[in-house]
């Protein structure tokens, strides 16, 4: 059964499953409403129910096509269903490319926080086409250049001086296969040390205390997934330099990179109610 939400449904995802279709291979296809507010338990009891419906076996495929929303609801319902059953995924966002689809973490939100309900459940396959960024909207593709800038931060200065250097989109896309294989590259030498996140992959998570709290604060609304994370990378590089943790320019150096991309900086002000 493909997986896929509103917006990467009629783009990609209908056309794959007419094509699978036209081969004689039996199909289904359910579509959840795009945005972070979908990962949660009331679109994952749903599609149990299209599981349910449509007959999923364990020997069954379940094939994400979308982002990192569509990739976790996917991978947490295949995870869970009958206690496992197949799972590919095929990223259609950046964001996804580089980083949610790479390393097994599934997972749903609930009102009390991101992500507090999932499994670490491995696909079978992740089918990159990096063609399919151009439909992706600028918004979220520096949406994912904030995951691609936290690569560079924690890993190799190379990438992060590099994208210092490219400036736009146009640039970034003549570079892109390099770019998304050694974010990926960083993130497995990562997760076959630390799979289960009991030590050092915390490190992947560079600027996500902070913005996780973001998201949930503003409704998974206000700011993407990207977005809330610059903000974090700057808050606790700043909070690095004041305990003297971090070079005394590197703050400004993440603060100037996430602007020239159209990346938020500043902590938003919130009402003290």
């Amino acid at each position: 059964m493909l997986v896929t939400d509103s917006n990467v449904g009629p783009v990609y995802a209908e056309k794959l499953f007419t094509q699978m279709k036209d081969l004689n291979i039996e199909t289904g296809i359910y579509t959840v409403p795009a945005g972070e507010s979908s990962k949660n338990h009331e679109q994952l009891l749903k599609l149990y129910a299209a599981f349910a419906d449509f007959g999923i076996t364990r020997g069954d495929i379940v094939i994400a096509v979308g982002g990192g929303v569509t990739g976790d609801l996917a991978g947490y319902a295949a995870s869970t269903w009958l206690r496992g059953t197949g799972f590919v995924q095929i990223p259609a966002s950046l964001l996804a490319m580089v980083d949610s689809s790479v390393g097994g973490k599934v997972a749903v939100n609930l009102p009390q926080g991101k992500n507090l309900v999932g499994n670490f459940y491995h696909p079978e396959i992740i089918l990159i086409d990096p063609l399919l960024l151009n439909t992706l909207p600028d918004k979220y593709f520096f949406d994912g250049i904030a995951e691609v800038i936290k690569y560079g931060l924690i890993s190799d200065e190379n990438l992060f001086e590099m994208l210092e250097r490219l400036k736009n989109r146009e640039s970034i896309m003549e570079h892109i296969e390099k770019i998304i294989f050694r974010c990926c590259d960083i993130k497995r030498n990562v997760v076959e040390q630390d799979e289960k996140e009991s030590g050092m992959r915390m490190i992947l998570n560079f600027g996500h205390t902070f913005g996780h709290a973001i998201e949930k604060i503003f409704g998974y609304e206000k700011y993407t997934h990207g977005e809330a994370i610059s903000i974090g990378m700057v808050y606790i590089s700043e909070l690095s330099e004041k305990l003297g943790f971090c070079d005394p320019k590197l703050p400004e150096r993440i603060r100037s990179i996430l602007v020239q991309y159209g990346l938020p900086a500043d902590f938003p002000k919130m009402d003290s109610k």
